[in-house]
């Protein structure tokens, strides 16, 4: 027995449901729950009807508010539990229908008597019950939905009702004034026999006023009348019925449709004595129904979630809805932008009518048009008399529609879609069938927006498997502890993988060779911080040949925006890089032969000059020309193409001692004219300096600081000369060849500015970046 669990305040099953700690259950945490589960789940609790659902080899109970009180004392306790824990006393007669389920047989009972202990004592009940099999998308039958109701005061009513018809006939005076008071059909009728004694008709004997309502008759237009000339074409199926009740002696239950009247009756057909017997029924239209659209939501939303695609979805759901409502017509029409036209894309109609499927012109059918673009449910019992369609009644006649529920679907504001359902004959439409409508389209569009998303999603993941695969690039995918999680079928060929699961959660930075690995870490935490790094490094393949590699590594970011992975790409640059060693040959070759020349160049200058009276000036051609060799140095080792601003600044002021000069400023990449012209700028200064300034003192410095300034496309250039600790500064008299040198600046187009101060020499250079970087 259960334990008495009655929480403190009342709860809905949804509430239990989010609270319940599933993982302690065979069915595990919630959100590792199939899909089928999630549904059937959602849909049941979604029920007012009572449901429960009986899940996997344990039989797991899971069930609705609908179904909590048919638990009585065991609720909430039952949750989650083994239905023979749940229901030990019904537990031999039900697992027998339950395992039959499982093997795939639909069960379905009415007024089922069962005993039941619930309140501390056994009490006897009815019930009426359907179990059927809940299949997963592989068609594995996985769970059974059991939808159920108390049949126990319907059958204690008709229990009763027996009783009172026996005493009617013992009492025909007391009966009779019953007979007419009562809310149910009720009938006297006497078969009619053949002379071989076979049953071949019956007799209406007495009908009350109940009756001759039900099935639309005129009062008193019955009695005396037979089946079968009342009612020629549904007389046979009655007659073998009656028949049976009085030849066995024995009542029969039944719930027939009639086809004239298009409703449902349900009552008892009983033996009175001889060839009499009395029927006792009552419409249950109303509840069939209710029912057929309850079960049709439920289908509804299997059938969406079994659907290969939107139009299959879209058929499949517009005739389960036409079974549902019994109507003529039911299409999914989408809402072009302008709100004017409309596209069908697949219906249902009747034997007989012809397919709407196409563009349509919505005010075409009168002014309905604008409640549906405002977004309001049409509902019209008889087209032909209803001011918004009456202008447009030819439009209904050539398509059999004589009532309509048109139920638009919103979003964003606009009208989308509309759900629309048509009848042949005029209809006064029901509450519960709007409401069974409005559930309907607002499960479809749910459905077919489900079903596009993951359609876009495969196509999505097709694409971008097909560019993964067509790409050179090693693209991976890294966990944050730096393990490969991940390669692109063009990673895998570049990197000689044939199978990844041979490197899987394998430590990438491992793989490099050299200074790699640092790198690699470090971009490792650089990616954990969100930022975007570059390197390169050599790194074998997998089969082992030697390559060169070209990495970006940046942050994957999951939807709250906290990095949950890492991208690693890897571009193959070993031809580049073998391109690379060959042009620094190349550079060193070209340097030392440049220096050969320059070196010549001296020794015939000063064995030309040699006994000239200026020598300062010889040995000032000299260093120029050192100068010079300096900045081929720098240029040589980029190719000729660019240096950085502070190696030429470095390998100009070399010779002058590295500990007096103090650099500083970003990293700046100038031009081979802008390198040329540096150096003999600091040449030419540093000289000056030893000769007359901050470096022809002890302890003198010189502070080389440069920076870049102003907007993108139009920065400026900017150096600053500054030295200190030397003699005061005087402006020379004399404009020597090292003056004009320094005048032409960083570019050879001036911007020099020059101040002599008593704490040294202050030379301010600019010049736009852009000459800078020129070639």
């Amino acid at each position: 027995m259960l334990d008495e669990a009655t929480p403190a305040t009342p709860q809905t099953m949804i509430d239990l449901f989010r609270v319940h700690d599933w993982a302690a259950t065979p069915l595990g945490a919630r959100e590792t729950w199939p899909a089928v589960l999630t549904i059937s789940v959602q849909t049941m609790l979604a029920s007012l009807h009572p449901m429960c659902l009986i899940w996997g080899p344990e039989r797991i109970l899971l069930y609705n508010d609908g179904y909590a009180p048919v638990l009585f004392d065991r609720h909430p306790a039952a949750l989650g539990r083994p239905t023979a824990e749940v229901w030990p006393e019904l537990w031999p007669d039900i697992a027998p229908l339950i395992d039959g389920t499982f093997a795939g047989q639909s069960v379905a009972f009415k007024d089922q008597p069962m005993t039941m202990t619930r309140r501390g004592f056994a009490e006897q009940t009815w019930w009426d019950f359907a179990y059927s099999p809940v299949r997963d998308e592989t068609g594995q039958i996985v769970g059974l939905l059991n939808v159920t109701s108390d049949s126990t005061p319907r059958v204690m009513a008709a229990q009763e009702r027996d009783q009172a018809t026996r005493k009617l006939a013992a009492n025909e005076a007391k009966w009779h004034g019953l007979f007419e008071t009562l809310q149910e059909g009720f009938v006297l009728g006497e078969v009619i026999r053949d002379p071989a004694g076979t049953v071949t008709d019956f007799r209406y004997e007495e009908v009350n006023s109940a009756w001759y309502d039900l099935v639309e008759m005129e009062r008193g237009s019955m009695v005396g009348r037979t089946m079968r000339e009342l009612f020629p074409d549904a007389a046979s199926g009655w007659i073998e019925e009656i028949a049976q009740v009085v030849d066995t002696g024995e009542a029969i239950r039944f719930t027939r449709h009639s086809d004239r009247l298009k409703r449902w009756f349900e009552g008892i057909c009983q033996p009175a004595g001889g060839d009499c017997f009395t029927m006792l029924f009552v419409d249950v239209t109303a509840r069939i129904r209710a029912d057929a659209r309850r079960e049709a939501l439920a289908e509804l939303g299997r059938t969406l979630f079994a659907a290969r695609d939107s139009d299959e979805a879209e058929q499949a759901s517009t005739a389960l809805i036409a079974r549902a409502l019994g109507v003529a017509r039911v299409g999914y029409a989408t809402l072009g932008e302008d709100g004017t036209t409309y596209t069908i894309a697949s219906d249902w109609a009747a034997e007989g009518l012809p397919s709407l499927v196409g563009p349509h012109v919505l005010d075409d059918y009168g002014r309905q048009a604008e409640e549906l673009r405002q977004g309001q449910m049409v509902v019209i019992a008889d087209v032909e008399n209803d001011p918004r369609t009456a202008g447009a009644r030819g439009r209904f006649a050539e398509i059999s529609v004589r009532s309509l529920v048109n139920q638009p679907i919103v979003e964003d504001g606009r009208t989308v879609a509309v759900l629309f359902i048509g009848d042949r004959e005029p209809r006064e439409w029901q509450t519960e069938e709007l409401s069974f409508v409005a559930d309907a389209a607002s499960r479809i569009r749910a459905g077919l927006a489900r079903r596009r998303a993951e359609q876009d999603a495969r196509e999505a993941a097709a694409f971008m498997g097909s560019v993964l695969a067509a790409s050179t690039d090693c693209i991976k995918v890294l966990e944050l502890d730096g393990s490969l999680s991940f390669m692109s079928d063009g990673g895998m060929q570049v990197m000689e993988v044939s199978d990844f699961n041979a490197v899987r959660g394998c430590a990438w930075p491992d793989f490099l060779d050299g200074d790699g690995p640092d790198h690699a870490r470090a971009a490792l935490e650089a990616a954990k911080r969100g930022e975007t790094t570059h390197f390169e490094a050599p790194a074998d393949t997998f089969a082992g040949n030697p390559r060169h590699w070209s990495v970006s590594v940046s942050p994957i970011e999951d939807a709250q925006g906290n990095v949950a992975r890492i991208l690693s790409v890897s571009r193959d640059h070993t031809e580049l890089q073998q391109a690379r060693v060959r042009q620094q040959l190349l550079n060193a070759e070209l340097a030392h032969r440049i220096k050969n020349t320059m070196s010549l160049v001296q020794a015939i200058a000063q064995q030309t000059l040699g006994k000239s009276e200026d020598q300062a000036a010889v040995a000032a051609f000299g260093r120029r020309l050192s100068a010079l060799a300096a900045a081929h140095d720098v240029l040589t080792g980029q190719s000729w193409s660019e240096a950085k601003f502070g190696d030429v600044a470095r390998a100009a002021l070399a010779s002058f001692g590295e500990d007096r000069f103090i650099l500083s400023g970003p990293d700046v990449t100038i031009g081979p004219r802008a390198t040329l012209a540096a150096s003999l700028l600091f040449h030419e200064l540093a000289t000056n300096a030893v000769k007359y300034g901050a470096l022809s003192a002890v302890g003198g410095k010189v502070e080389v600081r440069w920076s870049v300034s102003g907007a993108e496309g139009g920065e400026t250039f900017d150096l600053v000369w500054a030295e200190r600790g030397g003699p005061p500064a005087v402006e020379p008299q004399r404009k020597g060849f090292g003056s004009r040198v320094i005048g032409l600046g960083l570019a050879g187009s001036g911007g020099v500015e020059r101040q002599f101060e008593a704490t040294g020499l202050t030379v301010r250079a600019s010049a736009p970046l852009r000459d800078m970087q020129t070639e």
